[in-house]
């Protein structure tokens, strides 16, 4: 909106830039970037690299180094995923409370839920059922976001229940 003039930044991070151009912020992120003068400093992270990030990077980074962790295309050694399909709404939350308490047992427990009013039932529903949850969402200003995630990985809260503002960027080695 031309309210900021970008001339005297030195340098720009643009962190999870994959999820930007997923949102559909592209066109956004390059005009920002002819903004700032070219002898800026640029760290680019990102979980995945699509062509279309790759295509940023080349225009936009000069001698660019790429540190990858991990194997490219696989998952954590560490994780095993097991998936259960439930095909009614109404088969979900049984489903939890009869299994919550063995996953308790082993570690801590992070549910993902679509959306802010989902991830607020949800944990007010289970501490109703003795099974004592903090939630995470995008409402939360960014303290609380904070104190939730570290007593979480403290262990001092056992089961998070959060949208996708947690999907990202965390590693709690508590979750089991």
């Amino acid at each position: 909106q031309g309210v900021l003039d970008f001339k005297n930044v030195k340098m720009l991070v643009l962190d999870e830039a994959d999820r930007m151009f997923n949102l559909g912020f592209e066109q956004q992120i390059r005009t920002l970037i002819g903004q700032i003068r070219p002898d800026r400093q640029t760290l680019l992270f990102s979980a995945t690299f699509e062509k279309n990030l790759e295509k940023l990077a080349r225009d936009v980074l000069t001698d660019p180094i790429k540190i990858t962790i991990g194997k490219v295309g696989q998952a954590n050694e560490d994780v095993t995923q097991t998936i259960l399909v439930l095909n009614k709404h109404e088969e979900k939350w049984p489903w939890l409370i009869n299994n919550l308490k063995s996953f308790v047992e082993r570690g801590s427990v992070l549910i993902f839920v679509k959306n802010k009013n989902g991830c607020e039932e949800l944990s007010t529903n289970l501490c109703k059922f003795v099974f004592p949850a903090a939630s995470i969402h995008g409402d939360k200003n960014q303290e609380e976001r904070e104190d939730v995630i570290t007593a979480f990985k403290k262990g001092a809260i056992k089961i998070l229940v959060a949208t996708d503002v947690a999907s990202r960027g965390l590693d709690i080695p508590l979750v089991k």
